[in-house]
């Protein structure tokens, strides 16, 4: 395919000029006309001009770009696209606009890329660290359907959703995780160092040690003599999950057990359903077709067991039957995802039903993140009682006896 040195004009008369790849200069008019640009003139480059021009290489990026920059650049890009701004100008006001270095140099490189003739999609590809696969996919389908800035709005909106979850659960857990682990540190340096030093002196009293005083003594000495085997045990158990997670089956006995976590299982399945109307209701509306839809959507629900139904579904869609009967069949979906699932269907408005589906979960999943770490705190009291009650009986008992006998 030729590239063509064209020179163009936006809708306030600047100039804009660059290079792009089309079989024709109608082509290249029309590709213009879809960045917001017409065409003054154009002409062919030779070959030897098209070794000159090399594709810029991506940049060096260490570690992930912050989701809150991708936030703000998806609303951006939406609302530029919306407002007939040429998509290379709305680039760089971002450029200008955007604070964070690394994140500049990207979008300086996007900008020079679709500048070049690329499509804003393979500019983004480039660039795994910033866009995942998903975010890439879902653009590409709205450039095929032109529904690229109602795409955005949706992965803008959807991103935006996930940073303020993200913040809510980490501000609710914050405290109940500092009392848990203050708990932990302080009965296991309880058991290791301190009830050592009582054990003796139990044991000089010569009396009959009751069971409770039994079981300190016990768990003192094993903890003071093997707290090595105690700590690598533990990471062994993280390594253990970890690894067996990388496995299909080992990822779905995991999410199961988590599904079965009362109230905590509950806040698990929203979230993951909450996903899936979200990225059903943005690939719907980009045009991508169901079976498409449903394998795209199959790996970021981000649980095996909602993913295993969503396969099975998928492949029940492939064969001829309806979405919502494989769903229901699953036992994994509520009766009110299903049944608006079936109603899109029968309407053929299925992004709206599953907007509302989304709607809902956004209003449910912090509500259950609060009610989820409000009834973890009374189980830590509880824990945390229970403790000093055993520890003070078993301390308090064999002194006891030993007090009744020293008055006989």
């Amino acid at each position: 395919m030729p590239q063509y040195n064209y020179t163009a004009i936006d809708d306030y008369g600047k100039t804009v000029k660059g290079v792009l790849l089309a079989e024709d200069e109608g082509e290249l008019a029309t590709s213009l006309s879809q960045m917001g640009y017409y065409l003054v003139s154009a002409s062919e480059l030779k070959a030897k001009a098209k070794k000159e021009k090399k594709p810029s290489k991506p940049v060096f990026v260490t570690g992930k770009v912050k989701t809150r920059e991708i936030v703000t650049f998806t609303h951006h890009l939406s609302t530029v696209l919306r407002s007939g701004i040429p998509l290379l100008q709305g680039l760089e006001d971002l450029v200008e606009q955007t604070e964070d270095a690394k994140f500049k140099k990207i979008i300086r490189e996007i900008a020079t890329d679709v500048q070049g003739g690329n499509r804003l999609s393979d500019a983004l590809a480039r660039h795994p660290k910033a866009f995942s696969d998903l975010y890439v996919n879902i653009l590409k389908a709205g450039e095929a359907t032109g529904q690229i800035e109602k795409v955005l709005s949706e992965l803008g909106r959807f991103l935006e959703w996930q940073e303020e979850l993200r913040g809510n659960v980490m501000q609710v857990s914050v405290y109940p995780a500092v009392v848990f682990s203050a708990i932990v540190l302080l009965v296991g340096y309880l058991f290791a160092f301190v009830f050592p030093k009582f054990i003796k002196i139990l044991s000089s009293l010569n009396v009959e040690l009751p069971l409770p005083t039994k079981i300190v003594i016990a768990i003192s000495s094993f903890m003071a003599s093997y707290w090595y085997i105690i700590l690598v045990a533990i990471i062994g158990i993280i390594i253990a999950v970890n690894v067996v997670g990388r496995f299909p089956r080992g990822r779905y006995a995991i999410d199961k057990f988590k599904m079965s976590i009362p109230i905590f299982g509950e806040l698990i399945r929203r979230i993951a359903l909450s996903r899936f109307s979200h990225f059903m209701a943005i690939l719907y509306t980009a045009g991508v077709d169901i079976i498409q839809s449903l394998t795209i959507v199959e790996k970021v629900v981000g649980n095996e067991v909602i993913a295993r139904a969503i396969r099975k579904a998928r492949d029940e869609v492939r064969a001829g039957r309806r979405l919502s009967e494989p769903l229901r069949a699953s036992k994994e979906f509520p009766p009110m995802v299903v049944r608006m699932v079936e109603i899109g269907e029968v309407s053929g408005e299925m992004d709206k039903t599953l907007q509302n589906v989304s709607d809902f979960y956004d209003r449910e999943i912090p509500m259950t993140v609060k009610r989820a770490f409000a009834a973890f705190e009374p189980v830590m009291i509880i824990f945390l009682a229970g403790m000093v009650l055993l520890v003070a009986v078993s301390m308090y008992l064999p002194l006891y006896s030993s007090i009744s006998k020293l008055g006989r």
